[in-house]
């Protein structure tokens, strides 16, 4: 099994630094590397080997007072613009962990057009830290799916995270309705995905399955109302969510309603694609002693 290999923008601002310490923090759970990338554009006549030399310097120094040395991969410095440069990185990587917001590039505020391509174009799953406090310990771990194939594609990285910590995983799937709907039709619907979260749980995360729960709740909320409402309420460490990999964020799993779930929450977010290739039961090896 491979170890886990993990970038991470940033722009040098402080807000972005925190990618880079929830990165080493995963390298040091499952055992891996962590590759700083810093994405400058520059016009033609500016461009120079010296340049892109000096700011490599720059980014090592800052990451080595920040990232244990032996966690720490290669810096990589890029004059393209930010979003091509990660995207065609990301292929050869694990996972991708960005800052919510930042001072400019790569960190834009979340939902900016950087970090909004990244989620929809990146190969691995993109962590966007929201609340670099509430992340550690990973205990409780809430995955949204609409029963879509696509959203299938955050159930690996759950179980697993699942299964390296102890966490537990609550499935959560909001029935919409309105009063014109007969009650036995939306229960009956119900009882069918109850039934189809219990074969879930027996094929997607067997090694866990004593740690998962799963619901799914008859709501007259919107389906954004409901979900953002209950991580309130819950208190979750890590949510995980899917997107179709279209454009924009109205095109994430659900519609618009997980674009508007990530913007009225403070809790950190997994976001898988339909591109994601990551096969996470083949990702960790050995895990590396923290001290």
């Amino acid at each position: 099994m491979k170890k886990l290999s993990i970038l991470v923008p940033t722009d040098f601002s402080e807000i972005s630094l925190k990618a880079l310490r929830v990165a080493e923090a995963f390298a040091k759970l499952v055992g891996g590397k962590v590759f700083p990338i810093y994405s400058f554009e520059k016009v033609r006549y500016e461009r120079s080997d010296a340049s892109v030399d000096t700011a490599r310097e720059d980014l090592r120094e800052l990451v080595c007072s920040r990232v244990d040395p032996k966690f720490l991969g290669d810096c990589i410095v890029s004059d393209l613009k930010p979003v091509d440069a990660i995207v065609e990185l990301s292929k050869n990587y694990d996972l991708v962990v960005m800052s919510s917001h930042g001072r400019t590039g790569i960190s834009k505020l979340m939902l900016g057009s950087v970090t909004e391509k990244v989620i929809r174009l990146s190969t691995p799953p993109v962590l966007v830290v929201k609340n670099e406090d509430r992340l550690f310990p990973i205990q409780k771990i809430l995955v949204t799916t609409d029963f879509s194939q696509n959203a299938k594609n955050s159930f690996g990285f759950s179980a697993k995270l699942a299964e390296l910590t102890g966490a537990s995983i609550h499935l959560l799937y909001a029935v919409t309705y309105h009063n014109t709907e007969p009650a036995t039709h939306l229960e009956a619907y119900v009882r069918t995905k109850e039934k189809k979260f219990r074969e879930y749980i027996n094929l997607f995360f067997p090694n866990v399955a004593d740690k998962v729960t799963y619901e799914a709740t008859l709501t007259k909320r919107s389906a954004h109302e409901f979900i953002t409402r209950h991580i309130s309420e819950h208190k979750y460490n890590l949510v995980t969510m899917a997107t179709l990999g279209r454009t924009g964020l109205d095109y994430l799993k659900m519609g618009s309603t997980t674009g508007t779930v990530i913007r009225n929450i403070d809790t950190n977010v997994i976001i898988t694609n339909q591109v994601t290739g990551s096969d996470w039961n083949e990702v960790v090896d050995d895990t590396v002693s923290e001290d």
